[in-house]
């Protein structure tokens, strides 16, 4: 196989020859039958140039991601379509980061046994810690409700552990419960 050196007209010194290999079907200029040419000069790279930033368009989109971040678990899955006019549930605490699911139980446990007030959802870290929380807390994922309801604990007790709805589910003698989206359990 020989090679050849071919120099092109206009190039600088940095790219003016190139040794080019001797291949069957091809032509001096490098050029093979499928056209594809061996000593194109270097092209230098151009900078980075953005686009502009379409003001509005951006606007809308963050108008539209703000509207899908509130109505989040928002949707009813509820299988009964009987509304719950009397039912109250009132919440001290986060209140859209509550799953759907988490919610109509409150709305059912609020139409049994009455108005229910929701007083511990969404935990940081720390203040996980220092209400003496587990260390993988279903309320560290905004999963999980603790809240109180005047009616018999028994009753709010045998309702929770027979809901579809609950996962885990206790009663403590403070007189608040607490459910979450878990696995079926009490401890």
């Amino acid at each position: 196989m020989e090679h050849r050196t071919q120099k092109q007209p206009g190039t600088d010194a940095l790219n003016a020859t190139f040794s080019v290999p001797d291949i069957p079907g091809s032509n001096a200029r490098g050029h093979t039958r499928l056209g594809r040419i061996f000593n194109r000069p270097v092209q230098p790279r151009k900078p980075f140039d953005p686009q502009p930033i379409n003001l509005q368009r951006m606007a809308l989109v963050l108008t539209i991601m703000l509207l899908a971040f509130a109505l989040a678990g928002c949707g009813s899955t509820r299988s009964s379509s009987l509304p719950y006019p009397n039912a109250k549930v009132t919440y001290s605490d986060t209140k859209w980061c509550v799953p759907r699911r988490l919610k109509n139980v409150l709305q059912d446990v609020a139409h049994q046994f009455g108005p229910v007030s929701v007083t511990s959802t969404k935990r940081w870290w720390l203040e996980n810690l220092r209400k003496g929380g587990a260390r993988k807390s279903w309320h560290r994922k905004c999963k999980a409700a603790d809240f109180g309801v005047r009616a018999n604990p028994e009753a709010v007790v045998r309702f929770l552990k027979s809901h579809p709805g609950v996962g885990g589910y206790k009663y403590y003698r403070g007189g608040h419960y607490h459910i979450d989206v878990g696995p079926r359990r009490t401890w």
